[in-house]
């Protein structure tokens, strides 16, 4: 094989010796390259931040016998309601989960209900021109305070929004404005999810619970623009991966996490969706595949002369379900009280062995 003929320019920059080589200018140098380098640059800052997350937690395990993976450790949230936004607000901006909250409430319309509303993050983003009335419900008292001082700063002007503290589990007032409130069909056309399957007992049962608020009408005629909506609820969560090696550190660190933030990150999110019977619509996942945006719909049989039946059954399911969980309590704390008295046996029975010791050490001078 002929050896191809060095071309002039490189002959000339052999001369010059690589250190004496021109450089691009910058009109030249392409944006590809410059976007590529800028997602090697986050997506190595999220490995090594995930990393370093995983060890932190894995370290500080309270016990080697955590509670399993229903169990209910909502009132962490209590704790850090102050602080958790000054917490989450760098992380969830530099991994794009900002931006996907705006994008997915920007499509709420007619009356709106947000469960597990927190802290109230997604409340800047809501286009309060497609909506009627506004729902905020969270269980924590503690972050829904700081949700309704948080709505108030950014929307003083509007008064159809009200905030209701107590579970989604549980049964939730009706929508007051609109045709939705007044006519057969109550219910809301929109209900926002973002990041709360991760920290409820029976999240399949918590997504059943609030499509039983979603309205009986097939679609909403937006007053703006005419356009026909669909009843829907829409998601944004956090849980397992495409890839198993990461959903291995995610499993072995979750039960340390949970204990300690009230989050259990290692949920099957499309399982989850199943599992609660409803129709997936659409789903789209980011980050390895560890960010789920899902759209829902009501199933054929929790409409017409089968709804009462199907939200019959769903109230059967959570009452169960808040027994096992209450059940789930009682045994964890006692375990917990065991492990505790255990320890503090042994750490009386280590101070006694000091103390033999050093009266041995008095003696023997």
């Amino acid at each position: 094989m002929r050896k191809q003929a060095p071309s002039a320019k490189s002959s000339e920059y052999e001369k010059l010796g690589s250190r004496q080589r021109p450089r691009p200018s910058v009109a030249a140098t392409s944006s590809v390259p410059l976007r590529s380098r800028r997602f090697l640059l986050v997506a190595g800052s999220g490995l090594l931040f995930g990393f370093l997350v995983y060890r932190q937690t894995y370290k500080k395990r309270v016990s080697e016998d955590l509670a399993p993976q229903d169990f209910d450790f909502s009132s962490r949230f209590d704790a850090t309601a102050s602080q958790f936004d000054e917490d989450v607000d760098l992380v969830e901006w530099l991994y794009g989960i900002t931006k996907l909250r705006r994008k997915l409430v920007q499509q709420a319309h007619g009356n709106v209900l947000e469960a597990a509303v927190g802290t109230g993050r997604n409340s800047e983003f809501y286009n309060l021109q497609r909506i009627t009335s506004l729902t905020l419900q969270d269980q924590s008292e503690e972050m829904l305070d700081v949700a309704k001082a948080k709505w108030r700063e950014t929307h003083p002007d509007y008064e159809h929004c009200r905030f209701i503290h107590g579970s989604a589990l549980d049964t939730l007032p009706p929508p007051t404005r609109g045709e939705t409130a007044t006519s057969g069909k109550a219910g809301y056309d929109t209900i926002i999810a973002t990041m709360s399957l991760c920290s409820t007992p029976g999240p399949s049962l918590f997504l059943r619970s609030i499509a039983g608020h979603l309205s009986l009408r097939d679609t909403n005629v937006q007053a703006n623009s005419g356009d026909q909506l669909p009843a829907r609820i829409l998601l944004l969560e956090h849980g397992r991966s495409y890839f198993s090696w990461l959903n291995s550190l995610l499993d072995k660190a979750a039960p340390a996490h949970a204990q300690q933030h009230g989050c259990w990150w290692n949920r099957d999110i499309g399982k989850i969706a199943e599992d609660s019977g409803l129709e997936v619509i659409s789903t789209k996942r980011k980050h390895f595949g560890t960010t789920w945006s899902l759209e829902l719909g009501l199933p054929a049989e929790a409409k017409g002369v089968k709804r009462q039946q199907w939200l019959e059954d769903t109230r059967q399911k959570v009452a169960v379900l808040q027994s096992e969980v209450d059940q789930a309590h009682v045994e964890f704390r006692e375990r917990m009280r065991k492990q505790n008295e255990a320890r503090r046996k042994e750490e009386e029975l280590e101070a006694w062995r000091r103390e033999q010791r050093e009266k041995m050490k008095q003696k023997e001078s």
